[in-house]
């Protein structure tokens, strides 16, 4: 990207403010679990995505509570995709995708994240999603 613009919270709260500027990429990097109103962020995920834009949320599934300073919620695929279409994007313009297995969720049971090996298991299984994500574009 040529240039960029990053904000921060608490002086730029998604769920309440918006950009004045529309951009070809809005990125919400694990934030919408740490927002009171996630249905408000996504809409203004949406506002400031410009028409023909992306708009892409990462959030965490079957990952520990990490409050900083709150932790709200976790999202399904399918769940994660239902909010941004309520934000306001077209469902066939909202693909959803989750990534995890069992032996990814043990290795975040109970305390700090181990190591379990240079040749642990990287196959997905979509009954254990740790990250969830969504690309949706603006038509």
């Amino acid at each position: 990207c040529p240039n960029y613009r990053s904000v921060d919270f608490p002086e730029f709260d998604i769920c309440r403010d918006r950009t004045d500027e529309q951009f070809s990429i809005v990125i919400a990097d694990q934030v919408l679990e740490h927002v009171r109103r996630p249905l408000a962020a996504a809409a203004n995920i949406h506002s400031m995505t410009k028409q023909g834009g992306w708009a892409m949320v990462a959030t965490p599934f079957l990952f520990r509570v990490h409050a900083r300073p709150h932790d709200y919620n976790r999202w399904t695929p399918a769940g994660l995709k239902q909010v941004m279409i309520e934000g306001g994007f077209a469902e066939d313009d909202v693909q959803a995708f989750g990534w995890g297995n069992k032996a990814c969720a043990r290795a975040h049971i109970g305390g700090p994240v181990r190591a379990y090996g240079l040749w642990r298991d990287l196959s997905n299984d979509e009954e254990y999603p740790l990250m969830v994500w969504a690309f949706a574009k603006k038509a």
